[in-house]
């Protein structure tokens, strides 16, 4: 009988509770929200990579993320009711995070089978790619949150959106507003905050 994988004791425990915590809220929908079994899932998936070090627990980690974030872009692009141009940003957003996680593969690959050879150039050079990942994880988080209001509101997923979409426009505008007016207060007080500050010499001038 096979024993299931664990994850090596020499791993520093303030990461390794840092990593799991983070993959952990990946797996609680399919946990049924018990966040015990949503931290073993993560430790079973981490744990069949193998990792000895911070560096591999840091690429199996980004391989399981990245993964499991493209699963749900997916499945949020089979929305009823979506928007075809957010379908197809979402579908795009997939075959992104699919990309990178079949990098972090390789470069866990390299670090394992040959863990003299340097590698640390290659992963020091600028990430052409991180703009686009990070647009990508902000739209699926946007998009979690419109298909949250749609089903506690009983909207359809275009009526949050455009709800969504209302909400974001008038914070915007309230946020200029209150600008605006914190510029006028300082443009009025700052006559006499320079008078106040001059000498009694410059003052009688």
């Amino acid at each position: 009988m096979s024993h299931p994988e664990t994850l090596p004791t020499t791993l520093p425990p303030a990461i390794l509770e840092t990593v799991l915590t983070r993959l952990a809220a990946l797996f609680l929908t399919g946990a049924d929200g018990n966040t015990n079994a949503a931290r073993h899932a993560a430790a079973q998936m981490l744990a069949a990579y193998h990792p000895q070090t911070t560096n591999e627990l840091r690429l199996a980690a980004a391989i399981i993320g990245f993964s499991f974030q493209a699963l749900e872009a997916l499945a949020q692009a089979a929305t009823p009711d979506m928007s075809l141009t957010r379908i197809l940003r979402l579908r795009g957003s997939a075959v992104s995070l699919s990309r990178e996680s079949a990098k972090a593969e390789r470069r866990l690959g390299q670090l394992q089978t040959a863990p003299q050879q340097p590698i640390q150039a290659q992963q020091a050079e600028p990430d052409q790619s991180e703009p686009r990942i990070d647009k990508a994880l902000a739209l699926i988080q946007d998009t979690r949150k419109v298909a949250a209001a749609a089903k506690a509101n009983n909207l359809t997923w275009t009526q949050a959106h455009e709800q969504r979409q209302r909400d974001i426009r008038i914070a915007a505008s309230l946020k200029r507003a209150e600008a605006r007016i914190a510029a006028q207060a300082i443009a009025a007080i700052q006559p006499l905050a320079d008078h106040q500050s001059r000498t009694p010499a410059q003052a009688s001038a």
